[in-house]
């Protein structure tokens, strides 16, 4: 006998079953009578979780039964896993570890571990991976106990759109695919609820495939604890409202399954959610704009894009991402404006009550030092959106592949923009270099110490491979730096920026740009770097060649100013100073200094207009600075070096 409940767990490495033995037959007793509800749970056990599977029967007959609902079970045990526990056939009341079928008839529990409140039935040995024998189990269990509604429970591992139901004995460690699923619940008629007693199901891939084939599907966007279900619980509330509707079946099981890991403060984090597949066709459609909409912003949003997705909450399975974080995460963002009300369109779609019917998520108390994951930005569910970053990528092959994913969905929006995403323009895993924690560029336009007294005002400029202008003055962080403040509000002459360790690959370019000279100073200006946070600063021109800034051709006179003009040196006041293109990890880009207009535009980059919208913010920035003084002269701490006077 087994004397404690089993440590289980979910499977984390899945490989998709291709075995498609078919297994017995049916039989079992018939009950003619129609009631209100008939539970039907597939339970393949032949794996890991054999023991859980032995007390969750019990769980079902300690709840008993009532003409309103019937309870039947297609089960399966592991007899490598039980004999761990010493535990034969025998004792959990059966003569094999075959597959059996049971539908429980008496009321209560018993002392004894496994089947005994009614009539048990063995079909064989059979696969429960093939869809087959899931398709015959639901079958029979309408035959033989009809009703007016009908709750399917898939109890097993479960891995998300790579996979369901595990049976060692007959698949070794393959799984049932979500093609195979859907294709046991194709001609079987009405399913009213389907919860999935099982890890990271709850995700938009799932309902792909059960779409059209149910009313209400409940499950987890986390591991689900060994446990699992409190079926007792749940089914002494189900036979307290027997006549209740399908939408209260689901919401029931969500309020259940996470009271009873509350009041238990289990250890592990759960997230437990249940949605009306009626809304599946809007959110659907909204997704699809969605798709679209990112795909278009990529060229100027990929970065953003990862930043969002990476921050977004992740599982156990790091590409499984929550749908409504990540939108908020995603709007947080990217300034994209057909992006942004795409994210608008779809986070209402999935949060709308005619498809969201609940959603529960509570952080666990952990396990000694070992802390519960957090889980609390939960929304009820994921889809696979992989960030790029770190190992938060699609595995190379296998049912976590992205060919995988493109044979499971094929023609989709969102796998087109998967497809996009991972293999286009917007290879963020290998667009990215990692310079070290010592190696990092930092650089600063230093001008002359005597401009600050004049009034006078130089700003730094830097152009990132995204292609957008990034200065202080317009806020202190970029994608892939930390920029100082502005030296007009500190009253300093200096400005720069500190890159992050790991950044985008491509040229960046800084530029000088002198606002203001009411006494035309005409500062000189230089460029002080380093690639190692170890080093002394080096100057990129030196005494003798620094350039120099002035308003005699400003390029605010221009109304279609350019880059290119800029490098062209077309302008007094802003002016090309230096780039440097960082290509692989490892190798310490220094700056240089551009030798001319063609030559300057390192790596081949096309020359790139200064938007009007940027003009306007600049000049706009250059009217409300104008007015005030620098706030209190503060002169800092100069660079090491200082330009000479005039």
């Amino acid at each position: 006998m087994i004397r404690a409940r089993a440590v289980g767990g979910c499977l984390m490495t899945l490989v998709l079953a291709s075995s498609l033995a078919c297994g017995g037959g049916g039989g079992g007793t018939s009950n003619n009578t129609t009631a209100e509800w008939t539970v039907m749970v597939y339970m393949a056990a032949d794996n890991s979780l054999a023991a859980d599977g032995i007390f969750d029967v019990d769980e079902m007959e300690n709840a008993g039964v009532t003409a309103g609902v019937n309870v039947v079970v297609q089960a399966e045990y592991s007899p490598d896993v039980l004999a761990q526990y010493q535990c034969g056939a025998g004792c959990f009341n059966r003569p094999d570890f075959n597959t059996f079928r049971y539908a429980i008839t008496q009321n209560g529990g018993s002392a004894t571990t496994g089947p005994d409140r009614g009539p048990v039935q063995g079909i064989g040995n059979v696969d429960m991976t093939d869809p087959n024998q899931l398709k015959a189990f639901i079958n029979w269990a309408k035959q033989n106990h009809p009703a007016t509604h009908y709750l399917l429970v898939l109890w097993n591992h479960g891995g998300g759109y790579a996979g369901l139901i595990q049976d060692e004995t007959s698949a070794g460690s393959g799984l049932m695919s979500v093609d195979d699923m859907r294709a046991a619940l194709t001609g079987v008629g009405q399913l009213d609820v389907v919860d999935f007693d099982m890890c990271l199901m709850a995700g938009y891939e799932t309902l792909v495939k059960l779409d059209g084939l149910a009313d209400f599907a409940v499950f987890s966007e986390e591991v689900v604890p060994a446990e699992g279900n409190p079926y007792t619980a749940i089914l002494d509330a189900l036979q307290a409202s027997p006549t209740a509707a399908p939408q209260a079946v689901a919401n029931m099981i969500v309020t259940q399954f996470h009271n009873a890991y509350t009041a238990a403060n289990d250890k592990a984090s759960t997230t437990i959610s249940a949605y009306n597949l009626s809304g599946f066709t809007a959110f659907d459609q909204a997704l699809g704009g969605f798709a679209t909409a990112l795909s278009n912003a990529l060229p100027t949003e990929a970065v953003n894009i990862a930043t969002a997705a990476a921050s977004s909450q992740k599982y156990a399975y790091s590409e499984l991402t929550d749908v409504v974080n990540f939108l908020d995460s995603l709007n947080a963002h990217v300034t994209d404006a057909p992006l942004k009300t795409q994210i608008g369109l779809l986070k209402t779609q999935a949060t709308g009550a005619g498809f969201r019917v609940a959603s529960q998520r509570r952080n666990g108390a952990g396990s000694g030092q070992q802390p519960a994951a957090d889980v609390l930005r939960s929304s009820g569910l994921t889809l696979v959106m992989p960030s790029g970053q770190g190992g938060d990528v699609f595995n190379a092959s296998g049912t976590q592949s992205l060919g995988a994913y493109q044979q499971l969905y094929p023609g989709r929006p969102w796998t087109n923009f998967l497809n996009t995403w991972v293999t286009g323009q917007a290879q963020v895993p290998t667009q990215v270099v990692d310079q070290g924690d010592l190696t990092r560029l930092e650089a600063y336009l230093v001008w002359d110490q005597g401009a600050i007294a004049t009034g006078a005002d130089v700003d730094f400029w830097v152009l990132e491979p995204d292609g957008n202008i990034y200065l202080p003055a317009f806020g202190s962080v970029s994608p892939n730096g930390t920029l100082s403040s502005d030296s007009y509000v500190d009253g300093v002459n200096f400005e720069g920026y500190l890159t992050n360790r790991v950044i985008q690959k491509g040229t960046y370019k800084i530029y000088a740009n002198l606002w203001i000279d009411p006494q035309d100073f005409q500062p000189l200006y230089d460029l002080a770097y380093r690639n190692d946070q170890t080093a002394a600063f080096a100057l990129l021109y030196g005494t003798g060649s620094q350039p120099t800034l002035s308003l005699t051709i400003s390029w605010l006179a221009d109304p279609t100013p350019t880059l290119a003009e800029v490098e062209a040196g077309s302008y007094t006041d802003l002016q090309y100073v230096a780039f440097t293109t960082f290509l692989q990890s490892g190798a310490p880009m220094a700056f240089q200094r551009p030798q001319s207009g063609a030559m300057a535009r390192a790596g081949g980059t096309a020359p790139r207009e200064i938007t009007p919208a940027q003009v306007a913010t600049i000049r706009g920035l250059v009217a409300g600075r104008a007015g005030r003084a620098p706030a209190g002269k503060r002169l800092g701490q100069p660079m090491p070096f200082t330009p000479r006077g005039k």
